[in-house]
């Protein structure tokens, strides 16, 4: 592998070489083009909203992957996990370590959040029509009716704003209009999968008043079986068994779906300068809990609770043991209550100036267990209970300030409401308490971002963005047992309440020139942060303290190229990023725990700084009608230069959690016509990513058990659509090769002496039958 760990100026060197020989290579084909020619029988135009205005992908200084709905159909993507996993230097899990099946842990370039708890927010901003979703909880959205996703990379703290420091991955549903745009697709496949889903347009008032209703259920059982140990070995286990009446010793399974979920767009055009677009969602998941399979456990008076290194199972009896009279059983479930609206109002102020105002309320509750050890013991056994609202405003006013200048300024709020909580029951440290604690935040921000055109092929752009925040966080720590104190370790914490303020200036500059017709190059400084919080874990009131914000620096080259007559489109990007103050998760803080107290310690902290060098490309390419191909290759560097006392990390050794350094991806489909009769299209695709450590400390022996090998994973598909195109049948294959892998693993030894990992999921088949009206 080739190592990168330019200087900026280097850098900078470099990318300018590298855009001079691309034009050499590719200029005699783009003069070749005709600056007029029709796009039919090439790559169709991408427009995105990145910059506050509507634009052309290939005119966008940033480095963006955006998918449409058509391709996200033609992939099997069915939710947000799926379509990053094909984008380049993005890493997405979802479900674990008590957060839920739908908690996502996002990562672009190597900043992300790995941690569910409400003060440790998101390092990747998840967006969806323009509206800011504040926690990881409930952040694995589904695809359902969408026009496209556009994954932003790098930091984006003067365009998305809040807590976007990674990037952004920003979601679009589909807007009402005169045509019917109706359909309904029917879904049957592996593990008794069943999925239905419906939308559709009216027309309330001809010219004026347009709706659109989206529904959606699914569900499946689940892969992964937990198997009753007494039943399966004939050796006693705590509990005793529990499948005298299931059937070949399975108790349960983890890993199912139930969801229901519905969306109501309406759409009033009020005249030729006004427009308001209200969007309501519900959903309700009832699925079950997230998989999890013991990779390590200690044999425990005999029993060995670990099962065969690729089989789908686990002990699991999610029963807990803290007292002779105090044995009690979880529900193995993650549960999600979800609803919102947001209302996009545009005014024309005239024919140049715009104003713009989003307003939007989100409200998510639920319930998660999680048994920690995946056995019948008490290593760790716990449930988590969330709560959030949060209420967000923005205003935006867009003016063009004759051909040469486009400017955008405005302000943004977000206020949040949220509480955490539910029992914690660490048997192998004997402690076992309830917690409710409410936290508070807001969030105020004005920006400005200007676009000069110099030339018709040379702009410069540059923004900038100040944020104040405000955040509260209160400690409840009771006993979970009627007139049994507090465990000492936590009794000190019950009513305390902690604070954290900060603001920040960020901001932007980029210029991007078109070299010759459809090549062009952009370079740009961009600047983003991570919100400081409080330490969500104490274990004393010493450990209460607060941690400082995130912030990186960024210096990004790339080149957006259209060629051989718009047949490919090949975009690639170069950056250097200055990465401080990285909030991470540290099991030894002798300085925040005083003598002669026990040393237990999970707290985020500040724990070092770090440099991060990568590169991008993406590839679409139709050589022939029919046929697409389209790919992508990063190449990740993240490298700690600073590690503080206790938090694992030795510079040069120690590896970021949820970043594998390569990551590929390539897919072809051909539609195949048939006379008479309609089209088939067979498509398969196939992507890689390399090894990534999930926790700190790791790489070094004795901390190897959090490493989440690498994968290669092969997906199909073969879509028939009638002539008329009203009809549409498919057979979709997942993980074609049955590939054994984890999409996530967790390394608890030190602290429960234990170590698990998620499964991904197995091959499944699927059929699918579509009716577009």
């Amino acid at each position: 592998m080739m190592p990168i760990g330019l200087s900026p100026r280097a850098f900078r060197a470099g990318a300018a070489n590298l855009a001079i020989a691309v034009s050499l290579f590719a200029g005699g084909t783009a003069f070749a083009q005709d600056e007029g020619s029709s796009q039919e029988g090439g790559i169709h135009e991408i427009i995105v909203t990145a910059q506050f205005q509507s634009q052309n992908i290939q005119e966008t200084p940033l480095a963006i992957t955006a998918v449409d709905a058509e391709l996200m159909e033609a992939r099997s993507q069915t939710n947000v996990q799926d379509v990053a996993q094909r984008a380049p230097s993005v890493s997405f899990t979802a479900g674990g370590q008590g957060g839920g099946a739908q908690t996502a842990a996002a990562n672009i370039r190597g900043i992300g959040q790995s941690d569910f708890q409400f003060p440790n927010e998101p390092g990747v901003g998840i967006y969806i029509d323009d509206v800011y979703y504040g926690i990881s909880f409930a952040s694995a959205f589904d695809l359902v009716d969408l026009e496209r996703v556009e994954i932003l990379r790098g930091p984006q703290g003067t365009l998305s704003g809040k807590n976007s420091i990674g990037g952004s991955i920003k979601l679009f549903s589909r807007k009402p209009n005169d045509d019917p745009d109706a359909y309904v697709e029917a879904t049957v496949g592996s593990f008794g999968r069943l999925g239905i889903k419906a939308a559709g347009n009216a027309t309330l008032v001809p010219d004026k008043l347009y709706l659109r209703l989206t529904g959606v259920g699914k569900y499946s059982d689940g892969y992964l079986k937990r198997l009753d140990y007494e039943c399966v070995t004939g050796n006693p286990a705590p509990g005793g068994s529990l499948a005298s009446a299931a059937e070949d010793c399975v108790i349960g399974t983890e890993g199912g779906q139930n969801v229901l979920a519905g969306r109501a767009a309406l759409r009033w055009i009020v005249n030729d300068r006004i427009e308001n677009n209200f969007i309501a969602d519900v959903t309700r998941d009832r699925s079950e809990a997230s998989p999890g399979k013991a990779i390590f456990l200690p044999p425990i008076n005999g029993n060995d609770y670990v099962t065969g290194p690729e089989e789908y199972t686990n002990y699991a009896t999610y029963t807990g043991y803290p007292g002779l009279a105090d044995q009690y059983t979880n529900p193995a479930i993650s549960y999600v209550n979800s609803w919102g609206f947001s209302n996009n109002l545009e005014i024309g102020l005239s024919d140049t100036v715009t104003l713009t105002s989003i307003t939007a309320f989100r409200h998510a509750d639920g319930k998660s267990s999680w048994d920690g050890d995946n056995s019948p013991e008490n290593v760790s056994n716990n449930t988590t209970i969330f709560d959030h609202d949060q209420f967000t405003q923005e205003l935006r006013l867009s003016a063009s300030l004759s051909d040469m200048f486009e400017m955008t300024v405005g302000g943004y709020y977000y206020k949040g409401d949220s509480s955490i909580g539910g029992r914690v029951n660490v048997g192998a440290a004997g402690l076992d308490f309830v917690s409710n604690d409410p936290f508070k935040q807001t969030s105020k921000s004005a920006f400005i971002h200007g676009v000069a055109h110099l030339t018709d092929r040379f702009n410069l752009t540059a923004g900038v963005r100040y944020t104040d925040e405000n955040k509260t966080y209160t400690f409840s720590r009771t006993s979970p047992l009627p007139g049994v104190p507090t465990d000492f370790r936590v009794a000190g914490l019950d009513g305390l309440k902690a604070s954290f303020s900060g603001d920040r200036v960020d901001w932007r500059i980029a210029a991007d020139y078109e070299i010759v017709n459809d090549i062009r190059f952009y370079g740009q400084i961009s600047t983003g942060f991570k919100g400081g919080g409080i330490n969500p874990r104490p274990y004393y009131e010493t450990q209460v303290k607060p941690f400082e914000q995130e912030t990186a620096t960024s210096y990004e080259a790339g080149l957006k190229t259209m060629l051989f007559n718009r047949r490919l489109r090949l975009n690639a990007a170069y950056y250097h990023t200055d990465y401080n103050n990285y909030q991470g998760l540290v099991s030894y803080c002798p300085d925040l725990t005083p003598d002669p107290l026990p040393q237990f310690c999970s707290a985020t902290r500040n724990v070092g700084d770090a440099k991060i060098d990568g590169f991008e490309v993406e590839f679409d390419a139709q050589p022939v009608e029919g046929l697409s191909i389209d790919g992508s290759v990063s190449y990740t560097k993240f490298d700690f230069v600073s590690g503080i006392e206790g938090s694992g990390i030795v510079p040069g050794v120690t590896k970021a959690p949820f970043v594998p350094e390569w990551k590929y991806a390539i897919g072809a489909q051909y539609e195949i016509p048939l006379e008479g009769l309609g089209s088939l299209t067979p498509r398969v695709d196939w992507t890689w990513q390399s090894d990534m450590e999930s926790n700190i400390p790791n790489s070094i022996e004795g901390f190897l058990l959090g490493r989440v090998e690498s994968r290669g994973l092969l997906n199909a598909r073969l879509t028939f659509r009638s002539q008329d195109k009203d009809w549409e049948v498919a057979l979709s294959a997942t993980n074609l090769t049955d590939k054994f892998y984890y999409a996530n693993k967790y390394d608890r030894v030190s602290q429960s002496g234990n170590a698990y990992g998620l499964p991904g999921r197995p091959r499944e088949f699927a059929v699918s039958v579509k009716r577009n009206f």
